[in-house]
Parts: C-alpha cells; sequence; structure tokens
C-alpha cells in the first residue's frame, strides 16, 4: 500500500466494490443527463418564467459554466477532506437543488438554482472517475469500470433529450429537474454504506490562489467562447472574455509548474500516453456534441418531430455507444490500445463524413445509420478514459480527474461554439439575401429568418410561403452535412494523432505485466553469439552450491549470451567441472574452456555459503569475477557497487530515498502485489515506454525477480549499494544503467531506474 494514500477500508468485497461502482455510475449519469435534458424544456420553461433573451442564455450556460470552473477546486480538496464525502457532498447538493426548482417564480431565481447544481456536478463528476482509479486496483476490473463510466457519460448525454422529452409529454418542465432527485437519492444511499473512504496522507497546503485562477480563467474562457459562437463577428465582451480567460489560465498553468504542492498536476502530460487518452476524451465530446446539437433541431423541425419522437430517434446512438464503449475496453484488453482508439475514431469520423454523400437526399435512415455509427465509434472515449487513469498513479487521481472532464467539457463547448458557429454561417449563406427578398421579405424579416430554421419556419407560416420553410429546410440539411464534414475531418486528425502519441504495443492492462511471463524471468540476450556479461550472468539461475548432482541435460540453464552452461558446483574431491558428453560437445562447440580451481576446504565452505546467501552458486561466481577482471583490466576485488555510480547518480539516489522516506512514494499495483517509487524512479519508468521497449521489459522482469528471489538473490547481478545507511541493493538493467532498490518488510520500494554507471575507480 502506498503511504502516499490512505483508503478505509482498504480491502473490499466484490460486491461492496460493484455496489460502489453503481454509485459512481449513478452520479454520473445524473450530471450528464442535465448538460442536455433542459434543452428540450426551453420552450415550456420560457412560457412559463417569461426570461429576457440574455437570462434564457444564463439559464442554459450558467450550469456548465460554474461546473468547469469548480472542477480544479473540488478535486483538490476531495484529496483533503475525502473523496467519499466530497462525492456524498456533491449528491446531496444536486437533489438539494432539484427540489428547490418547485418553489422558483422568476429566471433569477432558476439561474441562481442551475448555478448552485453546477457546484454539485463539480463535486461530482471528477470524483467518480479518481474513486475508479483509487478502488479498482485489479487493472483488467478497472479497465472494465472505466469503460461503464465513459458509457454512462456518453449515454447521459444522449438520453437527456429522450428522458426529457417523455418527462414533457406527461408532466411540465419542473420534471425535467425533479428526475434527479431519486437516482441522486439512490446514488447516496448506495455510496454511504458501499464506498471507502480515499483522501491523500500528505496533500500540502491548498492553493486557494490557484482554484480562484483556475474557476475565473475558465469561467470567463468558455462564457467568451460561447459569446462569440452566438453573435457571430466580434464583439468586445465575448472578445474580452475570451482573452481574459487564456491569460487566466496561462497564470494558472505557470503557478502549477512552479508550486511544490500543485493543486492541479499538469506533469501528467509529460506522458504521451496520457496526453492521447485526453485528446480522444475531447475529440469523442467534440463529436458527440456537435451531432446532438445538429440532430435535435433536424428531427423536429426538418423531420417533424415531436420532442419524444425525436428523443426515440436518438435511442440507437445511446445503444450503440453502449455497445462500444464495453466492446472497446474488451479489445484494447487484447490488442494494441492504438489500434483500437484509432479505429474508433475513424469510424465516428467516416460515419459524419458520409453525410455529406446524401446532401441532395438526407433521410431520416442516413441520419440514424450515421448516428449509430458515431456511437459505435465513441467507444474510443471509453478507452480514452482508461488510457488516461492506467498512466496516473492513484495519489494523482484526483488531478487527473480534473483534467479528464475539463477535456470533456471543452470538447462539448468548442464542437457546438465552432461547428454549431459554422452551421449558422452556412445556413444564413444559403437562404441567400436575394431569394428572400424575391419571396417578399423586407429587411427585418430577412435578418429574422435568417437567425435560425426555427424564426424561417414561423415567417413561412405566418406569410403562407411554404417555399420559404421548403428553403430553410434545404438550407438546415446544407447546413448540417458541412458541419458534419468539417468535424469528420477533425476527429480525423484527433485519430492519427493519438495513433502516433499511443506507444506501439501498450495495452489497457499492460501495468498487469501480463507481457512477463511467471515462469521465465530470464533477461533477454543484449549481443549476439555466444559471450558472457558477467553482469547479467546472475540470469542463469543455478542452483546452491552444494545441492547440484552430476550435471546432464536436464541441468541446463540459459545465459545472455544464448548458449547453454551447465549447473556444476567445484567439488572438495578435486573441483572438476562434471558434465556429460552431450553438454561437453555444446560448450566445445561455443568455444568454451572449462578450469579447475583448487581451493582449500574451508574458503570453499565459506565460499558456497555467500554464494547460497545470493541465490547463485560457486561456479557462476568464478564466471562473474573472471568477465569483470577481463573487461575491467583489474581484479575488483571488494568493489561496492557505488563505485560505480557517479556523484550526480548517488544525489539523485540519496534525493528520492528522502521523497520515500517522507511518504512522498508512488503506489503502483500489479499482479496483485503493491510496490513503492520514488517520485523520479517512476517517472523514469514511465518514460521507458516510449524511449525503449527493451528497457522497460528488463526492469519489470528485474522488479519481478526481486519480489521472487529476494532483494539479494536472482537476475540482474544483485548487489548491495553501500552509500550511506539505507540498506539498498542494485541490479544491472543494460549497459549503463542500474535498478535501485530496497526492502521495507516485505514492501519493496524502487529508488531509481535510470542511474549511468561510469567506470568504477579501483578502491584503495
Amino acid at each position: 500500500m502506498d503511504d502516499s494514500i490512505v483508503i478505509k477500508p482498504q480491502t473490499l468485497s466484490k460486491g461492496r466494490l460493484w455496489t460502489a461502482l453503481i454509485a459512481i455510475l449513478l452520479g454520473q449519469f445524473v450530471v450528464a443527463i442535465d448538460l442536455t435534458v433542459l434543452n428540450i424544456a426551453l420552450p415550456e420553461l420560457t412560457r412559463d418564467l417569461s426570461p429576457s433573451s440574455d437570462q434564457l442564455l444564463w439559464v442554459v450556460d450558467v450550469y456548465s459554466l460554474v461546473l468547469a470552473g469548480f472542477l480544479v477546486a473540488t478535486s483538490s480538496l476531495s484529496d483533503r477532506f475525502g473523496r467519499k464525502k466530497m462525492l456524498l457532498a456533491g449528491f446531496l447538493i444536486f437533489g438539494i437543488g432539484s427540489v428547490l426548482v418547485i418553489f422558483i417564480n422568476d429566471a433569477s431565481q432558476l439561474i441562481a438554482i442551475r448555478a448552485f447544481l453546477g457546484i454539485g456536478g463539480a463535486m461530482i463528476m471528477p470524483i467518480t472517475i479518481s474513486m475508479i482509479r483509487s478502488i479498482f486496483t485489479d487493472s483488467k476490473e478497472r479497465a472494465i469500470a472505466v469503460a461503464a463510466w465513459s458509457a454512462i457519460s456518453a449515454i447521459g448525454m444522449a438520453a437527456g433529450p429522450l428522458i426529457g422529452g417523455f418527462l414533457l409529454e406527461h408532466f411540465n418542465w419542473h420534471s425535467a429537474f425533479l428526475v434527479n432527485v431519486p437516482i441522486v437519492g439512490v446514488a447516496f444511499l448506495l455510496g454511504m454504506f458501499a464506498m471507502p473512504e480515499v483522501k491523500l496522507k500528505n496533500p500540502g497546503r491548498f492553493d486557494v490562489l490557484g482554484s480562484v485562477l483556475a474557476l475565473a480563467g475558465m469561467v470567463a474562457l468558455l462564457w467568451g467562447i460561447k459569446h462569440l459562437a452566438a453573435e457571430l463577428a466580434f464583439d468586445v465582451p465575448g472578445a474580452a472574455a475570451t482573452l481574459g480567460g487564456l491569460a487566466l489560465m496561462a497564470l494558472f498553468v505557470f503557478r502549477c509548474l512552479k508550486s511544490p504542492h500543485p493543486i492541479v498536476d499538469l506533469s501528467l502530460f509529460r506522458s504521451r500516453t496520457f496526453s492521447a487518452g485526453v485528446i480522444a476524451t475531447m475529440a469523442c465530446t467534440f463529436a458527440l456534441a456537435v451531432l446532438l446539437y445538429m440532430l435535435a433541431q433536424w428531427l423536429q423541425l426538418v423531420n417533424g418531430d415531436g420532442t419524444l419522437e425525436s428523443g426515440i430517434h436518438l435511442i440507437p446512438l445511446s445503444v450503440a455507444t453502449l455497445i462500444s464503449s464495453l466492446g472497446a475496453a474488451a479489445l484494447a484488453m487484447r490488442y494494441q490500445a492504438r489500434h483500437v482508439v484509432a479505429a474508433g475514431l475513424g469510424l465516428a469520423s467516416v460515419a459524419m463524413l458520409m453525410m455529406f454523400f446524401f446532401q441532395d437526399d438526407l433521410s431520416l435512415t442516413v441520419v440514424i445509420v450515421s448516428t449509430c455509427l458515431v456511437g459505435l465509434g465513441t467507444g474510443a472515449l471509453a478507452i480514452g478514459a482508461s488510457l488516461i487513469m492506467a498512466e496516473t498513479p492513484v495519489e494523482k487521481a484526483s488531478s487527473a480527474g480534473s483534467l479528464q472532464e475539463i477535456s470533456y467539457d471543452l470538447g462539448n463547448v468548442l464542437g457546438v461554439a465552432i461547428l454549431g458557429s459554422l452551421a449558422s454561417i452556412i445556413y444564413r449563406s444559403e437562404l441567400g439575401t436575394g431569394a428572400l427578398r424575391a419571396m417578399g421579405l423586407d429587411g427585418q424579416l430577412i435578418n429574422a429568418a435568417k437567425q435560425s430554421f426555427a424564426a424561417t419556419t414561423e415567417i413561412g407560416n405566418m406569410l403562407g410561403l411554404p417555399e420559404l420553410i421548403q428553403r430553410g429546410a434545404d438550407a438546415f440539411n446544407q447546413s448540417l452535412v458541412v458541419t458534419c464534414l468539417a468535424g469528420g475531418v477533425i476527429i480525423l486528425v484527433a485519430a492519427v494523432l493519438v495513433w502516433r502519441l499511443i506507444p506501439k504495443g501498450l495495452k489497457i492492462t499492460e501495468e498487469s505485466d501480463a507481457e512477463v511471463p511467471s515462469d521465465d524471468r530470464s533477461l533477454p540476450a543484449s549481443g549476439e553469439g555466444p559471450s558472457v556479461d558477467g553482469g547479467d550472468v546472475g540470469a542463469a539461475q543455478p542452483e546452491p552450491a552444494g545441492n547440484a548432482s552430476a550435471a546432464n541435460l536436464d541441468d541446463v540453464k540459459m545465459l545472455p549470451g544464448a548458449f547453454p552452461v551447465p549447473v556444476a558446483t567445484l567439488s572438495r574431491e578435486g573441483g572438476a567441472l562434471a558434465q556429460s558428453a552431450a553438454i561437453a560437445k555444446i560448450i566445445e562447440d561455443a568455444g568454451i574452456g572449462v578450469v579447475n580451481v583448487p581451493l582449500d576446504i574451508a574458503t570453499l565452505d565459506r565460499m558456497g555459503e555467500m554464494c547460497n546467501d545470493l541465490g547463485i552458486d560457486v561456479t557462476t561466481a568464478f564466471i562473474v569475477l573472471a568477465k569483470k577482471a577481463v573487461e575491467e583490466g583489474r581484479l575488483p576485488l571488494g568493489l561496492p557497487a557505488d563505485a560505480g555510480c557517479g556523484a550526480e547518480d548517488l544525489a539523485r539516489i540519496e534525493r528520492n530515498v528522502e521523497a520515500l522516506d517522507e511518504g512522498r512514494g508512488v503506489m503502483h499495483e500489479s499482479d496483485d502485489r503493491m510496490r513503492t517509487w520514488a517520485p523520479e524512479a517512476w517517472a523514469d519508468y514511465r518514460s521507458w515506454k516510449s524511449q525503449d521497449e527493451d528497457v522497460h521489459r528488463l526492469v519489470k522482469t528485474l522488479v519481478t525477480s526481486i519480489e521472487s528471489d529476494g532483494a539479494g538473490a536472482g537476475i540482474g547481478d544483485p548487489r548491495p549499494l553501500k552509500a550511506g545507511e539505507t540498506s539498498l541493493w542494485t541490479r544491472r538493467i543494460a549497459d549503463d544503467h542500474l535498478l535501485v532498490y530496497r526492502m521495507d518488510g516485505d514492501d519493496l520500494q524502487i529508488v531509481a531506474c535510470r542511474s549511468h554507471a561510469n567506470t568504477p575507480v579501483q578502491p584503495s
């Protein structure tokens, strides 16, 4: 267990674990549907409360603005007060805010309640995914849980219009809020009894200034983008808000990079895989947001659906999203994650591009087929989330959760703002001022008709001009297909970028170390031909001295030089290397000579005991000694491991030991075993994935050997590091790198995995 986090209770039964997941998914679902359910209720809400145009915009926007603004602060506070407490408080706020809707009587009160719900959403959204990262220690179970989380997020967005349409068919607009109450009530009860409490042991001081910068920057940036998109022109308030938001977010990033205890750990982006996961998440929500924004209007205005019917026509999208989210997780466990994510985004891209080829005959069938394919493609959202969490140490899960939700919100807002603006421009252009004048419309009516297809339809009905309505429908169809064309191209670019960023061979369950067989922990050959690298000779794993029988073919073990060497001992009777004719032939063909070494009995016994303690035999010890002597041109008697490290490496090791002693290690679970890494060692280990896959694999092989064989036995030439009183050990990773580690009881602590071995100095 990592000292950097505290989980109470530390162990959960399977039933309690999956019950906790149900509570998490219910919370995520209710936040997701609130992003879209209100759109269906706007007409009735407007008739009841009579809001001004500005108030109506705030009713729609304030929820997402406040939610995005508070994501960073709530994530950081959850590390201090507990993720369970924060999540349950979010459920409570959401339930209370939804009930308060009953008592409002004007638009300003509704805006305040929507802002209150946004705070509750900010306490729920990032904590749901960070809680999954904390309580699901098995990588396969965690992948399934993250896939379910991603599916429920996408389904919630798609199901919002359906739920809203059903409720408004039978009840008033208040029902769009009251539907939240039973959902968060069940989530609260399940979470209270099933979820463990998770918090950081040493979170550091809460960065008040950083949280204020994030709040102000996100709200200003998102509001500015939305305002400019609505105006479709350069607007001073919108431009000022956008530029101010960018400046504040730049200050926020600078503060996070310089702070010893940042409110959000932006160093996570050093991982290419983490960055790819964020891009995949943003691209998927970008596609879904644009599609839902355009199709909700197309189904009702062009296809003539009612609110409930339009929601029903979006059910295939929800079903396809559910299937793909769970199916993509299964595929990514078996195949490379880069292929699964890129293929999913590519499918979503093709689905949006295909609409362009039906621009002259856009039918409901084409629309439903396209939306289903987009739903199947957005299964990449589940893999993106899995990659983000797989790359995140458990104590940084809150930072990862807030960054993921910010990408989620930005994808949503940018999709609607950028492509929604493009759709409006195309619609106005396709209507054509000259054609409208020819129908008898004056300048005021032309401007009104160009605002939206709904306005065009209303004017056409008022003036009895069916040709105006038909022209509006054709213009809207054109705006839809061109917008989908642009969205498809953007998502295709994201697919290529993600494919290039995710390391080759990576699977979402890689942290289980499945690629390292438990029954084969020998190090790969570092060279060609029959040669022995003394530093890796321990890979042979021979029997301890005094226990080997006469050598035969069953005694043959493999050394890194890719040739067999018999297990043998130096006997008291003559010290000859016993071997069969077959093994003698193998050794002769490999160009190896055999030396008889006479030793007095006392020395041989003592050397056998020492070799036993290290898990090697006496013959191997002599091979190591001979190889080292030839390579270094001297006898390395009494040479400590730290003599092969430079001053810079020793300083790094001491710094990392200090971090471990202070409880700032990174917990890593693999094959049901917990390891603690010094932060710098963990960063180096992760970087090996993209820099050198062979070294990355060797590190994992050595770690497995340490846990199986003990600190001073097994492969990689284990030897003590005599630097200070730290009881450290080293094993050779490759020619230029050492793995430095120590045992804390039964727990393995990795201190460094990128130490550069210099030419040792001859000891005096």
